[in-house]
């Protein structure tokens, strides 16, 4: 009688899954990342006036620099950027 479930109990485990439906994860567009370094910090300057700084952040994967602005010179070292549409 053991073996007997035994066996019965495997074959069940063993059994294929199914998806019914049409799956949620493959229609969903994912935003991609990619870690952006601090390059440079420059003066802002507007009409000949220090207008705040202007923090540059070089991309990990090929792309245009990412500029970022505010008023204090202080950039932080490194973030996550939305990463460039590659053609």
């Amino acid at each position: 009688m053991v073996i007997f479930l035994s066996v019965f109990i495997t074959k069940i485990t063993y059994g294929s899954g199914k998806i019914y439906g049409k799956s949620q994860t493959i229609s969903k567009e994912y935003k991609k990342y990619e870690t952006c370094r601090l390059k440079k910090v420059e003066v802002n300057l507007k009409d000949g006036k220090k207008d705040g700084y202007k923090c540059i952040y070089k991309r990990q994967l090929k792309g245009k620099d990412v500029t970022v602005m505010q008023p204090l010179p202080q950039c932080q070292v490194s973030f996550k950027c939305k990463r460039e549409d590659q053609k």
